[in-house]
């Protein structure tokens, strides 16, 4: 009786069970369904630890690449790249520099003349020019003390490229280096400062007609000295402006021994490389004297200046006596001009600027006033300057001037880049 009273519900729960079961049991199709998912699953887990491993194999691969490259520039003892002044390549040792440099101004005038035309009407004349367009490579060779300098420059008229500056400098001791080639010719401060680091779109009227715009670029040998109080040079040339002659050229001159020496009273000489003071960290006075002599068949040019530099603080001040004295047999002439220019910065990028020129022939003045905006130093900026001629000016299509004995107004406006 007890058997039977425990054997029925365990038959019940049973047959429970299996109905259950059977009721839940899922057909052909679904588990088809099911293991189709599962295989989706699995093929997506096992792409994507395929594209890791990739993935993986890509950036090993490259972080090989460049560590055989440092081991090879490492082993080749060479550096490259830009040092915020300009971009070089050269070895670990310094013994071998290469430094490429551009220049590149773009120049708006608008030039207006009184009584200029032939019927004596006013005259007015505006445009676009590239007024500068250089390529450069300098640096040193087999050793620091062994110098070089090299660029072309193309003509703005013609766009014909041609060789403005190539020199090697050897320096023999600290103080004294031997110099070869052909360079501007270093007697005229204004001159010499680069048109990259003028304060004005251009030189002064001073500076192209009695000056550095008439000595311009020689070819000879010159001795240089230099210590930290006192720089001088001399050298011995084909004469002023025998750039691009060769030695049987006598056009221009028989020969020149030119020379100038600059004392720093205080400062920092790099500071003297421009007009501005922009960036300075200590003021600066330098004062300096130049001479070019050159005889041209029977004729006898002695040009000469002398001038000084001072900067305090957001203040920079030029001044300069420039003249030359012609004697070619028969007659003598002297002639003299003076510049005196400022410029204030009023803060990192912004500078405004005057400058004053006569030149003693004619009675000639030259007023100038701009300002410049500095992106980035002399390497980036703009420059906008307006010249008064009350006397009107020699033609000097360089500087935007016309050939004018009137009253003549002159905007200039220019984009620098310098690399």
């Amino acid at each position: 009786m007890t058997d039977r009273k425990l054997i029925v519900p365990a038959i019940a729960g049973v047959l429970g069970v299996s109905a259950i079961a059977t009721a839940v049991e899922p057909t052909a199709a679904e588990l088809r369904e099911q293991i189709e998912a599962l295989q989706a699953k699995v093929a997506k887990i096992e792409a994507k630890e395929a594209s890791a491993a990739q993935q993986q194999a890509t950036i090993q691969s490259v972080l090989n690449d460049a560590e055989r490259r440092s081991q090879l520039l490492q082993a080749g003892g060479m550096t490259a790249g830009w040092n915020g002044k300009e971009f070089a390549i050269g070895s670990a040792d310094g013994n071998f520099k290469l430094v490429p440099y551009f220049q590149f101004q773009f120049r708006g005038v608008a030039n207006w003349a009184d009584e200029a035309q032939a019927d004596g009407d006013a005259n007015t004349e505006s445009g676009f020019e590239i007024r500068r367009m250089k390529a450069g490579l300098k640096g040193n060779a087999f050793s620091k003390d062994l110098t070089y300098d090299f660029n072309l420059a193309v003509n703005r008229n013609s766009g014909t490229p041609a060789l403005e500056k190539a020199f090697v400098q050897y320096a023999f001791s600290d103080d004294w280096a031997l110099k070869v080639g052909q360079w501007k010719d270093n007697v005229f401060h204004e001159e010499t400062v680069s048109s990259t680091k003028q304060l004005a779109a251009e030189r002064s009227l001073v500076n192209e007609e009695l000056g550095g715009g008439l000595t311009d670029y020689v070819q000879g040998v010159s001795l240089v000295y230099t210590t930290d109080q006192l720089a001088a040079e001399i050298a011995l040339t084909d004469g002023a402006n025998s750039d691009n002659t060769n030695y049987l050229d006598q056009a221009n001159a028989n020969y020149g021994v030119s020379g100038r020496v600059e004392y720093k009273v205080f400062g920092d000489w790099k500071n003297y490389s421009d007009f501005t003071a922009m960036g300075n960290k200590e003021d600066l006075l330098v004062v300096g004297a130049g001479l070019n002599y050159t005889e041209a068949g029977d004729t006898k040019t002695v040009y000469h200046t002398v001038d000084a530099q001072y900067e305090v603080g957001q203040l920079g001040l030029y001044a300069a006596y420039v003249a030359n004295w012609t004697d070619d047999g028969d007659n003598d002439d002297y002639t003299w001009g003076a510049i005196a220019q400022a410029g204030y910065m009023l803060d990192q990028n912004w500078e405004i600027f005057g400058r004053y020129g006569f030149l003693e022939e004619d009675s000639l003045n030259e007023i100038t006033l701009g300002a410049n905006y500095y992106w980035h130093g002399h390497n980036a900026k703009a420059t906008i300057d307006l010249v008064i001629l009350p006397d009107g000016s020699p033609s000097d299509t360089g500087l935007g001037y016309v050939a004018s004995e009137d009253l003549q107004v002159v905007l200039r406006g220019q984009f620098q880049l310098a690399l």
